[in-house]
């Protein structure tokens, strides 16, 4: 339309010259573009926004499968009950499946004058471990105990154990006495130390009935020695223990979400104690949906009602399990409706990569892209109309270039800016 009537009213005897095109074509060319440039500049900063969303909950499931894929190695673990192979009979590999009406209650233990019962427990506990505790990888450790009906002179009587044992480090390494048996949050405390600093920690647990009472729990006693820096020796399969989810209070709305971190990707069986209905069911029925854990095995109907030390002496039968090349392994209990969960595996699960910035639409290319033609409209218009004596001065022809420059990449720059902050917020941060 533009070329027509510049056609119609274009001198008679004036030579038709590429000024002609310039406010016929050039010019609504250039202003249509910057047009299209602002309404793309808008579009590409809500194509931010929504990629900006993508990319944060992508983030934080790669955030969430490392912090889930954090794991210590059990260099060496030993338990102690009154039947010889619990974890083989469990699994039913070897012997009867232990029944806890027929599962013998107490460990037998001898009457030493040179030795107390709780000393008796440790030496025979940590007899399998004494080599690793002597040598060179494993000799500096800190020590949590806890003994049923114990106290502080606990400390003691294991610091003696050790020494009868032949452990250099007896007399000065670190020992702590837990008045309460401690759950799967110790774990997870110690998984968030620093890979840098070489941290090995001993925890026994000593789950005897006291002396002067009966009950329908069935003895036991556990020791693990856990480490960040695993040396593996010869013919050794490690067992590498995951980040526990602990302290959850909704086991159906959280489980998807352990899961889904894959601190295991093919759990086999799963131990749990200590679970009430309503935590159980759900905790089995997410586990059906998606085909993991098709074994499940109950401690406490195994070995008689529930007692604070099943939850660690679940935690080494897995690990025997483990041992025994039965696959991935689940380990479930919960405390006064505190619901804990680990996993356990003789190969480290790969930690996801760092998600990096993707190259989506944004508002800046079209801010520049709108500047652009919104100065060519301006020279065309300058050339079209202006009055040919009186030509821009440099500061003028400055002004002109750089003024709409600055002008839409600041618009596209804040409108960046705005979306990228609104995409955070609206995602939580």
């Amino acid at each position: 339309m533009t070329t027509t009537i510049r056609a119609l009213t274009w001198p008679e005897k004036e030579q038709v010259t590429a000024i002609f095109f310039v406010p016929s074509v050039i010019l609504p060319f250039c202003l249509v573009s910057v047009i299209v440039y602002v309404a793309f500049m808008f579009h590409d900063a809500n194509i931010h926004y929504f990629e900006t969303r993508k990319f944060i909950a992508k983030e934080r499931e790669i955030h969430l499968k490392a912090y889930a894929r954090k794991n210590v190695a059990i260099a060496a673990w030993s338990a102690i009950t009154p039947l010889e192979q619990p974890a083989l009979n469990m699994l039913k590999l070897e012997g009867e499946f232990p029944l806890a009406p027929k599962t013998p209650v107490k460990i037998l233990l001898e009457a030493l004058f040179d030795q107390t019962r709780n000393e008796q427990v440790f030496c025979r506990l940590l007899a399998p471990m004494a080599e690793k505790l002597k040598g060179y990888n494993y000799r500096v450790f800190e020590t949590i105990v806890w003994v049923r009906g114990g106290n502080e002179n606990c400390i003691e009587e294991l610091r003696r154990s050790l020494d009868r044992l032949g452990v250099v480090h007896a007399s000065t390494c670190k020992i702590e006495y837990s008045t309460e048996c401690p759950d799967y949050a110790l774990i997870s405390k110690w998984t968030k130390l620093s890979d840098y600093r070489v941290e090995n920690r001993l925890l026994v647990i000593v789950d005897l009935h006291e002396e002067e009472n009966e009950s329908k729990n069935m003895e036991n006693a556990c020791a693990f020695l856990l480490t960040n820096h695993y040396v593996r020796e010869e013919g050794e399969k490690p067992v590498y223990l995951y980040q526990p989810m602990a302290g959850v209070t909704d086991v159906e709305a959280k489980m998807p979400i352990y899961l889904e971190a894959g601190s295991v990707l093919t759990p086999k069986t799963l131990w749990h104690t200590g679970l009430p209905r309503t935590e159980k069911y759900p905790l089995m029925q997410v586990l059906d949906e998606r085909g993991l854990a098709s074994e499940r095995l109950d401690v406490d109907a195994s070995f008689g009602e529930k007692s604070a030390g099943y939850r660690w002496l679940a935690l080494a039968l897995a690990a025997d399990a483990v041992k025994y090349a039965q696959g991935e392994q689940l380990v479930a209990c919960s405390e006064k409706n505190k619901f804990c969960i680990t996993a356990l595996s003789s190969q480290k699960t790969s930690i996801p990569a760092n998600l990096e910035w993707g190259s989506w639409s944004n508002p800046l290319m079209p801010s520049v892209m709108a500047a652009f033609f919104c100065v060519i409209s301006f020279f065309a218009y300058q050339i079209t109309f202006s009055d040919k004596n009186a030509p821009l001065s440099l500061w003028g022809l400055i002004a002109s270039i750089f003024i709409p420059f600055v002008g839409f990449i600041s618009i596209g720059c804040l409108a960046l800016v705005i979306k990228t902050n609104e995409a955070y917020r609206d995602m939580g941060y």
